[in-house]
């Protein structure tokens, strides 16, 4: 039952072609910081020293922070508002029930929809960077593989948990413009926080270390800051999916 209804919500996303639309956006995004770093490679000007620093090996962990940032983030945001503000607007939430799928059945579909539309997302960032950067720097892109494969795995935990998060907050909001706002605004305002608080933050904020696991503004991965943000990550987690079944079991549809 599960698999049937991630199907459905699959083919929903399909007819909005919003995730081909990512796919198109992120790759011009990839390969336009490759070009630039390419390019500060010819140049040795104090400009292009951030540029330069990510040319090569460290070019798909520059491709994994613009994707955490703002587009990637947002993105989710708004799978999440189409698959559960849009559809609870248009009434469409009722159709599953109405069919004998019992509220939790139905979210748990559109959960692992998202989680599996991030994961996809991410790995496409992921491999289209290491395409793009084999193409200009040979076989120096695999120089850091060691570090931007533990990257991709520690920020596993935080997209995940925003997945949740995202989740829970859609099912607050009445319809998928609202969800946006909400999204942008606390994005903008923790990445002020992560970058100037981040000392005090570390602490609660699950958001911070999709900065702090991708080595953002050179952020040092040490060991105490892995261990704090797996804990972070998971606590929160499970916060949020119990807000999530409170909040399901106690919506009208």
């Amino acid at each position: 039952m599960i698999i049937r209804l991630c199907n459905i919500q699959f083919a929903r996303l399909r007819r909005q072609k919003i995730v081909y639309l990512f796919f198109v956006v992120m790759a011009v995004i990839i390969i336009s910081n490759a070009l630039g770093c390419a390019g500060s490679l010819e140049d040795n000007g104090t400009a292009n020293f951030a540029a330069g620093y990510y040319a090569g090996g460290k070019f798909p962990t520059m491709c994994m922070q613009s994707y955490i940032d703002i587009v990637g983030t947002l993105f989710l945001s708004f799978v999440s508002s189409v698959l559960i503000c849009g559809e609870r607007a248009s009434g469409m939430l009722r159709q599953p029930l109405l069919n004998g799928v019992s509220k939790k059945q139905l979210f748990i579909a559109k959960t692992v929809s998202i989680f599996t539309v991030a994961l996809i997302c991410f790995l496409f960032v992921v491999i289209v960077s290491i395409v793009t950067g084999f193409f200009l720097w040979g076989s120096h892109i695999f120089d850091h593989a060691q570090e931007y494969l533990l990257q991709m795995l520690l920020l596993a935990f935080p997209q995940a948990t925003m997945v949740l998060f995202f989740v829970l907050l859609s099912l607050y909001m009445s319809n998928i413009s609202s969800m946006m706002c909400a999204s942008l605004i606390i994005l903008l305002v923790n990445n002020l926080f992560s970058q100037f608080f981040g000392s005090y933050i570390s602490y609660i904020d699950f958001m911070y270390y999709l900065y702090a696991f991708s080595g953002y503004n050179g952020m040092e991965l040490t060991g105490k800051m892995i261990v704090l943000g797996i804990a972070v990550n998971v606590i929160t987690g499970i916060i949020l999916v119990y807000g999530i079944s409170r909040r399901t079991n106690s919506m009208i549809m």
